[in-house]
């Protein structure tokens, strides 16, 4: 038995999400679990809910004075979260 080509199985992975069209859930997926290590244990604590939809984070917060100081950082969350993923998926993020 011939091999064509060798492949680490990172690359296997992406290729079978690539070939059955769930590349995009897997990285929305990726982005909610990044979000309590990226963080940090300050904001996780108050974190009430998070979810993407629509390649938009929404992170509904229990703390006001935190919905504040996050929303005005929210291009350097998006920025942080798409690095972590490897590719640009979230467009905007919503702190309510």
């Amino acid at each position: 038995m011939r091999r064509a080509k060798e492949q680490t199985l990172g690359e296997v992975i992406k290729e079978l999400l690539k070939n059955y069209d769930i590349t995009s859930k897997f990285n929305e997926a990726h982005i909610v679990t990044s979000w309590d290590k990226l963080m940090g244990p300050s904001v996780t604590k108050y974190t009430v809910n998070i979810e993407v939809e629509k390649r938009i984070l929404f992170v509904q917060l229990n703390n006001a004075a935190l919905k504040q100081e996050l929303s005005y950082a929210r291009e350097k969350i998006k920025k942080m979260l798409n690095e972590e993923v490897g590719e640009e998926v979230l467009l905007d993020v919503r702190i309510y």
